[in-house]
């Protein structure tokens, strides 16, 4: 089929696995009915999780897939987080900013000079140079069989957003866009870009990358409201989309709270809004345009086709109820001893999940819950609403015409344009 095919997936944190089994579903079909995506782009977990797909470009669907879920389940929760370690260094740091101790003499006792993070992004190194085979990667985009892996992240500086790209020669760089902040660098990728991707304000540090577009970047999705666009901008005339939020949103789903909510309940919140809210966003702006151009209002431009898997309207609370689950199964009780830096973070987001109710805590540890128990349980459950959501929204664009990169990358801005309010 002529044109690209692409793939986004959204940040997720720990969900990162439930996207992976989310793939297991939708990567086959999306190859055989349109083409293998040569075009992926990521944020955060979702950045791993193309990068790794990039890696096993070759395999078939299903195995690379499959292959995806295991390395996910390969994952333990002291690997990412050097808990109560990191819980302590913080505390200390956060004490000395109290008491106005002096940073210089701070460093001095050989002690933190200041509060960065809360969680120790360097112990994500390994994890992230045995999920994605980096050799395989590079040499999939020199040889073809990938165009393009874009990695989103934001700039600590200026909070634009930067696409760190390796592309092969058949893919031109886009220039910078001004009316989004977004700013497309060439690169050669490694684990420091997934680091930056996934250096989620206030629990990490933000991260250092040298070379092309050095500085310090922090989570991708804080800034880019248009994940979709990279993609579009890269080549792709039709996009696959994994989140772990659903595409359309219900807001009966999750019933009101009773109370004021508290830390944990808006931590959560900011999450879900950072870690995959814009994918699903814009990818109700991209099948706006679609219906547009179907009842012949958009005679301007052609359409994408697109392709969601995630976790359906009424079923957006299963990934939390899940990690609480899991979490109650696994390492209820004295059992919980069997993984003290799970046992101390699921204090620091909220406490015990109760086993009678789902709290906030128990959403904002399913973001953090690196466990292969829950990522084995999480994958399931992305696999399972894949095979509900996973229903290409074709029309036109399965026909295999092309279309310009201008003209489509520009549908999502002219549909946000018809809905913004009229003003300065």
């Amino acid at each position: 089929m002529a044109g690209r095919t692409g793939l986004v997936v959204a940040g997720a944190g720990a969900r990162g696995a439930y996207e992976a089994g989310a793939l297991t579903r939708l990567l086959p079909r999306l190859t055989r009915t349109w083409s293998a995506p040569s075009v992926l782009v990521g944020t955060s977990a979702g950045a791993l999780n193309v990068a790794a797909l990039a890696g096993l470009a070759g395999y078939e669907p299903e195995d690379a897939a499959a292959e995806l879920v295991a390395r996910w389940a390969s994952v333990r929760t002291s690997e990412v987080v050097a808990l109560p370690s990191s819980a302590l260094e913080a505390g200390i740091a956060y004490t000395g900013d109290l008491l106005g101790v002096p940073s210089g003499l701070r460093r001095a006792l050989g002690l933190p000079a200041r509060v960065t993070r809360l969680l120790d992004a360097d112990r994500l190194h390994p994890v992230v140079e045995r999920v994605v085979d980096w050799d395989r990667l590079h040499h999939a985009v020199a040889h073809g069989s990938v165009d393009a892996v874009g990695v989103a992240c934001t700039d600590a500086g200026t909070g634009g957003t930067v696409v760190f790209v390796e592309h092969g020669p058949d893919v031109a760089l886009p220039p910078y866009d001004p009316g989004r902040d977004i700013r497309y660098v060439g690169t050669r990728l490694g684990p420091d870009h997934l680091l930056a991707s996934a250096a989620v304000p206030v629990l990490f540090a933000p991260r250092r990358i040298d070379g092309p577009g050095a500085g310090w970047y922090v989570d991708g999705g804080v800034r880019l409201n248009t994940p979709l666009k990279p993609a579009l901008r890269l080549g792709a005339d039709r996009i696959g989309v994994v989140a772990t939020t659903p595409a359309t949103p219900s807001p009966d789903a999750v019933p009101p709270p009773d109370r004021v909510p508290d830390a944990y309940a808006v931590a959560a919140l900011a999450l879900r809004i950072v870690l995959g809210a814009g994918v699903t966003e814009d990818l109700r702006t991209l099948r706006a345009v679609n219906t547009e151009i179907d009842r012949g209002a958009d005679t301007r431009h052609s359409r994408v086709g697109t392709w969601f898997a995630g976790p359906p309207a009424d079923r957006a609370t299963e990934l939390a109820e899940l990690a609480a689950e899991v979490r109650r199964r696994e390492y209820g009780g004295l059992r919980a001893l069997r993984n003290p830096s799970l046992l101390v973070l699921e204090r620091l987001v909220g406490g015990a999940v109760p086993d009678t109710d789902l709290t906030h805590g128990a959403e904002l540890l399913s973001f953090l819950f690196f466990d292969p128990a829950f990522a084995a349980a999480a994958a399931d459950l992305g696999a399972a609403h894949a095979a509900r959501s996973a229903t290409p929204d074709t029309g036109h664009a399965g026909t295999g015409h092309t279309r310009t990169e201008r003209t489509v990358a520009g549908q999502a801005d002219t549909a946000r344009r018809r809905r913004a309010p009229a003003g300065p």
